[in-house]
């Protein structure tokens, strides 16, 4: 896990790929394992006192978790957490359909909520549909750049964005991008879920050939 205040090297994104030159423009920013207070400030009551037995709730009965979900949406539609975490628990009862049913509508319902992007550009890259992802980061593969207004992201925000930009680097044949790209990952997030899923795109076997083709 990443910490707070590391050296220079981690709290750089390494993302914006300049078109004409082919080089990469760095933005300097905070990246913690601790919680952002900020952001959770935001949340309605019920949600924010909810939110750590949930997390905890999925990994151990995600079924009961779906169930106090869907009611938790229903209640507070507008909280993008919440999608966050129902498509967590579809993916650990194994209902990829629901999973992926459940990120595209927290996409189209939050489409500003950095999860959904990821979680969405995910999905487009196994289908394939590579060209949608600069459109769903507006061009942005910076996070600085993408969230002006924020000087602190949290490691999971910063290794599922990079993940993200690394397997559509790679997939778009843009290699060495990639490549500085997944250094990074493995330096400030090295036992993120995100590092499999790049290594899909930029380290593709056979057999994870076979599996993105599974996928679609």
């Amino acid at each position: 896990m990443a910490r707070k205040n590391q050296s220079s090297g981690n709290r750089q994104s390494l993302a914006k790929f300049k078109k004409g030159g082919g080089k990469l423009q760095f933005s300097s920013y905070t990246i913690t394992s601790d919680p952002i207070e900020d952001q959770k400030e935001n949340l309605p009551k019920p949600v924010r006192d909810r939110l750590q037995g949930l997390f905890k709730m999925i990994r151990g009965n995600p079924k009961q978790a779906i169930e106090e979900l869907l009611v938790l949406i229903e209640n507070h539609p507008d909280v993008p957490v919440l999608y966050n975490y129902l498509s967590i628990a579809y993916e650990s009862t194994g209902n990829r359909k629901a999973m992926r049913e459940i990120t595209f509508e927290n996409y189209q319902q939050n489409p500003d909520y950095l999860f959904a992007k990821i979680n969405y550009a995910q999905f487009c890259l196994m289908d394939g549909d590579f060209d949608k992802i600069p459109e769903i980061f507006d061009g942005k593969f910076d996070l600085k750049l993408l969230y002006p207004n924020r000087n602190c992201f949290h490691v999971t925000e910063f290794a599922g964005f990079t993940g993200v930009a690394c397997a559509y680097f790679a997939a778009t044949g843009k290699q060495d991008t990639a490549q500085l790209l997944y250094k990074s990952l493995l330096k400030v997030a090295p036992d993120s879920s995100a590092i499999p899923f790049a290594k899909r795109f930029l380290f593709p076997s056979l057999l994870t050939k076979l599996m993105n083709l599974m996928e679609r």
